[in-house]
């Protein structure tokens, strides 16, 4: 049995956000797993320069590529300054 909205994992790195036909860009990130409703999905934020999030945010569909190397589906929901936050468009697996 499981919580309605049980945290799974917390993690923090550096990485890269990219999208297709834009250039990747090197991000630190926070990434929050959890199950909601038995689905396991993700949220969190990342900061790099603004100038380099900004195509990214007007973009549906980005990848964050984590530090150890698994790849999750995103889209950024939000961006303010440096940090932007986002939202996982797929289901995620646990690593």
């Amino acid at each position: 049995m499981f919580e309605p909205n049980e945290v799974l994992q917390v993690q923090s790195g550096r990485g890269a956000l990219s999208a297709e036909g834009i250039a990747p860009v090197k991000v630190r990130y926070k990434l929050v797993v959890e199950r909601r409703d038995g689905i396991v999905r993700a949220h969190g934020s990342v900061t790099g320069r603004h100038s380099a999030l900004h195509p990214l945010w007007l973009t549906p569909d980005a990848t964050l590529h984590l530090k150890d190397a698994r790849l999750l589906a995103v889209s950024l929901t939000d961006l303010v300054g440096d940090t932007a936050e986002f939202e996982s468009t797929e289901p995620v697996a646990r690593g």
